[in-house]
């Protein structure tokens, strides 16, 4: 599939999603998944949701051509801003450009003045990659909210102001 088809036909999901056609998934404490294997990269140092046993963790799957993406970003700096402040909480957002650290360069660089704090991973391959450690994202931004133990508290598709905010205190406050 070119290029132009599948940003198109990606662009049409994220659309869609955006207006309140999206996954949501909620899981109680004991049906919830490990995702401790989930790894991620920030190009100098390889990590795993593991690594942050104690803490709430984020994962934010994105890509620079998605507009629901971008407008998640303030919102994604702000609370990695905050987390890393408090060290409750680590927002670990993955790009998914099919054009690699090149595509995430040059955005961050169009965007040097916003975007100059802005901490950004590209996902781990094989055992650690996206689709061994969570099956499919075929969608984005696809989020999920990963309790104090590395397991999946919170998944969904899509974009609406404060629903990140919302759940991450939920998991918070969990015993």
């Amino acid at each position: 599939m070119n290029r132009f088809l599948r940003v198109a036909l990606i662009g049409s999901m994220t659309l869609s999603l955006a207006a309140g056609d999206s996954e949501d998934h909620a899981y109680p404490k004991g049906a919830r998944r490990d995702m401790s294997a989930l790894g991620m990269s920030d190009g100098s140092h390889a990590v795993t949701v593991g690594d942050f046993k104690g803490k709430v963790v984020v994962v934010d799957f994105w890509a620079t051509w998605c507009p629901p993406c971008r407008q998640s970003i303030p919102e994604l700096m702000a609370l990695q801003k905050a987390g890393a402040a408090k060290g409750t909480l680590v927002v670990l957002p993955v790009n998914m450009d099919d054009d690699g650290w090149p595509a995430v360069t040059h955005f961050i660089q169009l965007n040097r003045a916003v975007l100059k704090d802005f901490k950004v991973y590209r996902p781990g391959v094989g055992a650690q990659g996206p689709a061994q450690a969570f099956q499919n994202i075929n969608a984005f931004p696809t989020t999920l909210v990963i309790d104090k133990e590395g397991k999946l508290a919170f998944f969904w598709t899509g974009y609406g102001e404060g629903t990140l905010v919302q759940r991450i205190n939920q998991v918070l406050r969990e015993p």
